[in-house]
């Protein structure tokens, strides 16, 4: 397997929380509303923690997967040219030789569009007709039809192929995130709030161990 140079962006982050404020105060033990705020606000922290330890988008979210060549390493259409450098570390899009394209941005959920840059800056969306998606342990593949080519590149040498997914368990709090995952954010928000100084100077450190715990079952394995 090689590694394209493609980047990953977050265009529309999950409208809601997988964990609610009354759960979370709940868990905390925390009657009052005076700090309703702060708790809301270490929520959304904590599922932004919980997603980067992790590498996946808990809850419904819209992401940009940037490519500079197709996967077969060619401009489209046949043309060759060398693109690749090896296998990075946690590479955020991968490709193999055989026109599949891997979006390792998990929970994928599935492909939105897949357009092409020119050298005016100007884009055009890839006829769906000729790639499909699928799904293999949360990972993405969009693969080219049997009897079809991408797309030429013109005269755009970087970023010239943006495709947009979807990529989370669910869009409505804990109707498909993992219950160790949330007790892991629950857990997370109540240390953030029993230990709130470091929190308040921006000093967030390390995640105590029975939290990362939980985090390391979900953590992708990273090529080297």
């Amino acid at each position: 397997m090689i590694s394209s140079t493609a980047r990953l962006r977050l265009v529309t982050d999950a409208a809601s929380e997988p964990l609610t404020l009354a759960d979370a105060k709940a868990y905390a033990r925390v009657d009052l509303a005076d700090d309703d705020a702060l708790i809301t606000a270490l929520i959304a922290a904590a599922r932004r923690r919980a997603e980067k330890e992790t590498g996946l988008a808990l809850l419904t979210q819209s992401w940009v997967a940037v490519l500079d060549r197709w996967p077969d390493g060619t401009s489209g259409g046949g043309l060759s040219s060398p693109w690749w450098d090896g296998v990075r570390e946690a590479p955020l899009a991968m490709v193999s030789p055989a026109g599949v394209i891997e979006i390792p941005k998990r929970p994928f959920q599935a492909v939105t569009q897949i357009r092409l840059r020119d050298a005016y800056g100007d884009f055009t969306t890839v006829d769906p007709a000729i790639y499909y998606s699928e799904v293999s342990d949360m990972r993405g593949r969009i693969i080219r039809k049997l009897g079809t080519i991408w797309p030429v590149i013109v005269m755009a040498p970087k970023s010239a192929i943006e495709i947009s997914i979807t990529a989370g368990f669910d869009a409505a709090p804990y109707s498909g995130v993992p219950d160790d995952l949330v007790l892991a954010i629950k857990m997370l928000v109540k240390h953030w709030y029993d230990n709130r100084e470091p929190v308040a100077d921006g000093r967030i450190g390390k995640v105590p161990a029975h939290i990362d715990a939980i985090f390391g079952s979900y953590r992708a394995t990273r090529l080297r």
